[in-house]
C-alpha cells in the first residue's frame, strides 16, 4: 500500500467519522445538523465536504479494483488450477539473477500476468560482455522460473541501466 492510499484511507475514515458523530448529534436530539442543512451558506459549506467524498469515493473503488488485478499468474494443471503471487515470482528472479556473475544490482517487474513477460532493471560490473552476460540472464531467469514455479515465461526483457562501480582493491599494509 502506498503513501497516497494510506493518506486517502486516513482522510475518508475522518470524513466518514464526522457524519458519523452529527448523525449521532441528530438522533440524540441535537438541532446542529438541521440547522446547518437550512442555513444559506450551505451552498459554499456542502459543497466542499461533498467534492472531498466523491473523490475519496472514486479513489477507493480504483484502489479496491487495483489490488485484485495483477496480483497472481495463473496457470492450469491436469489436478486444477494454481496461482502464484507476482511478488513471488519476483522474488525468485532476483535471487536467481543475483547468484550469476556480472550482475550487481537486480529489480523486477512483472510486465503481463496473462501472457507471463518479466523486466529486469540490472547493473553489470565492469569488463563483463554485456551481450554475452544479457543473454545468459535471460535463460538462466526463464529457466529457473520454470522449473522453481511452472510458469513458461514468455518474454524475459533486460535492461541495462549501468555499469556498477569497481570495488577499490584492499591493499594490506605491512608494520
Amino acid at each position: 500500500m502506498t503513501t497516497l492510499d494510506r493518506v486517502f484511507l486516513a482522510v475518508s475514515a475522518v470524513v466518514l467519522f464526522v457524519i458519523a458523530g452529527f448523525l449521532v448529534a441528530a438522533i440524540m436530539g441535537s438541532p446542529v445538523l438541521v440547522d446547518w442543512l437550512r442555513s444559506p451558506n450551505l451552498v459554499l459549506d456542502g459543497s466542499i465536504p461533498a467534492l472531498i467524498l466523491v473523490v475519496v469515493g472514486i479513489y477507493l473503488v480504483i484502489l479496491a479494483v487495483r489490488l485484485e488485478h495483477g496480483k497472481y499468474i495463473v496457470y492450469a494443471n491436469e489436478l486444477g488450477r494454481v496461482r502464484v503471487s507476482t511478488r513471488c515470482i519476483e522474488g525468485l528472479i532476483v535471487e536467481s539473477a543475483r547468484k550469476m556473475e556480472g550482475t550487481k544490482d537486480v529489480r523486477v517487474r512483472i510486465v503481463d500476468v496473462d501472457n507471463p513477460k518479466v523486466s529486469l532493471n540490472i547493473q553489470v560490473m565492469p569488463d563483463f560482455n554485456i551481450p554475452q552476460l544479457t543473454e545468459e540472464l535471460q535463460v538462466t531467469v526463464k529457466q529457473y522460473v520454470k522449473d522453481t514455479v511452472g510458469v513458461d515465461l514468455e518474454e524475459v526483457e533486460i535492461v541495462v541501466a549501468g555499469i556498477a562501480a569497481a570495488d577499490e582493491a584492499v591493499v594490506d599494509q605491512l608494520p
